[in-house]
């Protein structure tokens, strides 16, 4: 195995990170928007999921600022049946739509057992775990899912036709499993995180470059075709996603998906108070999860928690210097 580049780092408070991204989005967009993507690049980090942190206000910091990103302004919800309401994201990016689109799916949880809210015309809404533990906290349980540009393709195909789709689950209690992924061996923000950090990516993730050849290299992967984990399987829960959160949402789907707010969500919550077992839920799921961790396995979310408790506690994070100083220029750009 080829000898990791040390990558420097610094240790910034969590309160310098929050007050530094938040300044920098609130000159772009409104207050409430600025505050929503700031807390969801935040609990990324806090999670040690970097790949959905401070690597990507770059990227959004410019889209905003060249006009590929509107401001949220006034999110209009339809309601189309008693479960079902639409949140149309006006080409905002996605955080604040996706947030405003969780109360109707509660409340309509909380009155008939499901609610459902789809999302459109936004761009990408960073992790769907952060929804879908937003809904958990409420005693429900969040399925949340976002369709993305076309990243990866059946086996055998030569060019990309779908996203890699993440979907998100968040069910209550302290064991109550949170599992976050998307359909690639790595999210597209680890690509481009390697690429940053002059890391290679382990031959055994599967990648090719353009030319369909197997490569290490974080820059020819790219634009290139992506595997779906698990093949077929990976490419059919893929597909999946974009039925929900593509087709049915009336944003762009499949291989029509463009870069920009041309994508789209759908959140999904259930109460278990409609259910059968229902009652019983949070007491099933500290038992599966006791035994999982009782034969050396790790539970949906162990990994998270304890990162964030660990942060929580400490009141800092680690940051790659090449991604702080990332950040730094792009909010110099906004003059």
């Amino acid at each position: 195995m080829a000898e990791q580049p040390l990558i420097e780092t610094i240790e910034v408070s969590v309160d310098e990170v929050r007050s530094t991204i938040e300044g920098a989005f609130g000159r772009l967009v409104s207050d409430e928007e600025a505050m929503r993507i700031t807390d969801a690049l935040v609990e990324a980090e806090l999670a040690e999921v970097p790949t959905h942190g401070i690597l990507r206000v770059p990227w959004y910091l410019d889209g905003l600022r060249e006009g590929v990103y509107a401001p949220a302004g006034e999110l209009r919800l339809t309601r189309t049946s008693a479960v079902v309401a639409d949140v149309d994201g006006g080409g905002a990016l996605g955080y604040l739509p996706t947030w405003r689109a969780l109360d109707p799916a509660v409340e309509a949880a909380r009155t008939h057992g499901v609610g459902i809210t789809t999302v459109r015309r936004i761009g990408e809404f960073g992790r769907a775990g952060y929804y879908a533990a937003a809904v958990a906290q409420q005693g429900l349980i969040g399925v949340v899912v976002q369709n993305t540009i076309p990243l990866l393709g059946p086996p055998g195909a030569t060019a990309a036709t779908h996203g890699n789709n993440p979907l998100a689950f968040a069910v209550p209690g302290d064991d109550g499993p949170a599992f976050d992924a998307a359909f690639t061996p790595r999210s597209g923000g680890e690509i481009r995180r390697r690429a940053l950090l002059g890391l290679p990516i382990p031959e055994e993730w599967g990648y090719r470059d353009a030319e369909g050849r197997p490569t290490t290299d974080p820059a020819r992967v790219v634009g290139a075709v992506q595997p779906a984990i698990g093949g077929a399987k990976g490419f059919g829960m893929a597909v999946l996603v974009d039925v929900l959160a593509g087709a049915l949402a009336g944003a762009s789907s499949g291989h029509l998906v463009r870069p920009g707010p041309s994508v789209g969500a759908f959140v999904l919550v259930l109460d278990p108070a409609a259910f059968p077992g229902g009652e019983t839920v949070v007491a099933t799921m500290h038992e599966s999860a006791s035994y999982v961790r009782s034969v050396g396995g790790r539970w949906p979310g162990d990994r998270s928690r304890a990162a964030r408790a660990q942060h929580t506690t400490t009141g800092s994070i680690s940051v790659p210097v090449p991604i702080w100083e990332a950040m730094a220029s792009a909010i110099q750009r906004l003059g």
